[in-house]
């Protein structure tokens, strides 16, 4: 799963199909277990997350979502740029 957390201000850049898309700022309350223990945005904790932000706050956010119990989360280096670069090659 992919998780387009960049501001939108910045999501001008291009769209993310199939992405999840959250503001920054919302990601807590997003990705927060429900009070039944269930997670919201991800049934399996364990499935892949793959965060794509700006640079500066991709890892913030990563961390961010690990801490609320995703055990398989990652950053993507070089945020949107690089990963339109990747599905160009």
């Amino acid at each position: 799963m992919i998780v387009d957390a960049r501001p939108q201000v910045v999501r001008h850049q291009g769209s993310l199909p199939g992405a999840v898309v959250v503001d920054p700022k919302d990601v807590r309350d997003r990705f927060k277990p429900t009070p039944s223990g269930t997670f919201p945005v991800v049934r399996d904790p364990d499935t892949e997350i793959a965060v794509v932000s700006v640079r500066s706050q991709a890892p913030a956010i990563a961390e961010e979502i690990a801490d609320l119990g995703y055990t398989n989360v990652r950053y993507v280096d070089g945020g949107f740029p690089a990963l339109r670069t990747a599905y160009r090659a």
